[in-house]
């Protein structure tokens, strides 16, 4: 696919809930980075120990997994939009906790609001994957993913200006600048179109039927995989692994790089910066490539990117550390990009709300687990060792997906 073909012609991806959808994320991306670059620092600050911040994210990531079967059903049967919506609005409410917060369990409870709303991620990634054309998908997820990480470039330099004038003031502030985006990207998604009825409309189901769904929702989560390909179900495996990996480590990166390699804010605001700038090429290119030569490579090569990366981190400098990070930072995009858009081959239109409920659900069971892991192996045996055992994981993981994992021979619409 030629770079115009994204604007025009009958493939074109950047048009109608797909344009929609990325206009959103390019606003909230140019500024959640802002606060999440020294969010760990922020929640030490609040009076959480590093132990607790393992704690928080167990908490966090077992609400956002209560609640992926549910959501994954209701993406499937009463339609992605109205959930979207209003999910959406809910993210906004939670952000507010940041801003007031006078001590950490308040960022917790914050965290469990918006987590909980975090129920309409089947919904997104299903109207997601409906709105781009089948041929189309790597260089429209890697488009997407290329542009919110370039407009998230300035975030950091934001982030190092505002904790200049005091650190607890200025992190308010760009939890503040969070909260507006948050409100304002509701707004635009009200916009949205249904994918899943052809009408365009939906039935509402209430809270008590949302409860007394999730039986239903829980059986059709596990089943869906009966009625998919089996490279789907071992590429659901590797994703689980990963991601529990990668999240449980970067709850601690921050807080390695200043505390243990003696980088200053402003240097990790450089470093956070420079990822983002330096893995666009390279990533817009593997997108547009991977709809040509097919997704497993890239997937497979974004696994590896992450050994170097992680081996250079631990005994890293202020260079070394960009050179870390540009290997996890590409790693990073292209394993997310290649997972979504081969799960988006490989699953049903009518079951990708389902299968991607079910999935996002062990992910984040993954999650809390191997933070809560992560969190004591850090503390107390040592701080290298997380960053290590990810390196060391990819390996066997690259195996796996390059003997179990097969492309289609026909992707689904």
């Amino acid at each position: 696919m030629r770079f115009s073909g994204l604007f025009r012609g009958d493939q074109a991806v950047l048009r109608g809930n797909f344009l929609l959808i990325t206009v959103s994320w390019i606003i909230i991306f140019s500024v959640q980075p802002i606060p999440d670059t020294y969010a760990s620092l922020y929640y030490l600050h609040l009076g959480a120990n590093e132990l607790m911040l393992s704690i928080m994210g167990f908490a966090g990531s077992i609400a956002v997994a209560l609640v992926q079967f549910p959501g994954g059903y209701l993406a499937d049967k009463h339609g992605r939009r109205w959930l979207i919506v209003s999910m959406t609005f809910g993210l906004g409410i939670g952000s507010l906790f940041f801003i007031f917060a006078p001590s950490w369990p308040f960022i917790l409870i914050g965290l469990l609001v918006q987590n909980i709303c975090s129920i309409y991620g089947p919904a997104l990634m299903a109207m997601v994957i409906d709105s781009l054309p089948a041929n189309n998908r790597g260089a429209g997820f890697s488009f997407q993913s290329v542009i919110t990480t370039l407009v998230a470039l300035p975030a950091p330099i934001i982030a190092g200006f505002l904790v200049a004038t005091g650190f607890d003031f200025g992190m308010r502030i760009a939890y503040t600048i969070v909260s507006v985006a948050y409100f304002a990207i509701a707004f635009l998604r009200l916009k949205l179109t249904e994918t899943l009825s052809p009408s365009g409309e939906t039935t509402r189901i209430s809270f008590i039927g949302v409860i007394k769904a999730y039986p239903k929702a829980v059986k059709e989560g596990i089943t869906v995989w009966g009625k998919v390909p089996n490279s789907a179900f071992n590429l659901f495996i590797a994703i689980v692994v990963v991601n529990g990996l990668v999240v449980s480590c970067q709850t601690y990166f921050v807080v390695y790089a200043t505390s243990t390699l003696g980088v200053s804010l402003e240097q990790w605001a450089t470093v956070t910066a420079f990822r983002y700038l330096t893995i666009a090429i390279p990533a817009i290119i593997a997108g547009f490539s991977m709809d040509i030569f097919g997704r497993k490579r890239f997937l497979i090569l974004g696994y590896l990117l992450y050994i170097p990366g992680m081996l250079l981190f631990v005994n890293a400098d202020f260079n070394k550390l960009l050179l870390a990070f540009f290997f996890f930072g590409l790693g990073n995009l292209l394993q997310l990009n290649s997972y979504q858009v081969l799960m988006g081959d490989l699953v049903p239109r009518n079951l990708r709300g389902t299968a991607t409920g079910c999935m996002q659900f062990f992910m984040f069971l993954m999650q809390a687990i191997l933070q809560i892991i992560v969190g004591v192996i850090y503390v107390y045996v040592s701080p290298q060792i997380p960053f290590l055992l990810l390196a060391a994981a990819m390996v066997p993981i690259s195996v796996f997906v390059f003997w179990r994992v097969h492309e289609p021979s026909v992707r689904e619409a």
